[in-house]
């Protein structure tokens, strides 16, 4: 296994959380970014277009593009792709 696959594996393992705050800058909110991290879903796999979010008409969440319909984070509404 290579160095560069170790490093790919360890992103893996890290949590949400751990990500957020490596990522954070020094003067950012830890404890929020923690709350952040344990109230809200992980987003999708990234597909071959990306991540795309959309506003849930029906909760205000977010919702994810997952093949061909959204699906919200929050209260589990599907829509049709052409439907938002």
């Amino acid at each position: 296994m290579s160095a560069h696959d170790m490093s790919d594996f360890a992103d893996e393992a890290r949590s949400r959380a751990a990500r957020l705050l490596r990522m954070a800058a020094p003067e950012d909110d830890r404890d929020g970014l923690i709350a952040y991290a344990a109230d809200t879903p992980d987003p999708p796999l990234m597909g071959p277009d990306g991540i795309r979010t959309t506003g849930c008409p029906r909760c205000r969440r977010t919702m994810w593009l997952q093949r061909d319909v959204w699906v919200c984070a929050g209260c589990g509404e599907v829509r049709e792709r052409e439907e938002i």
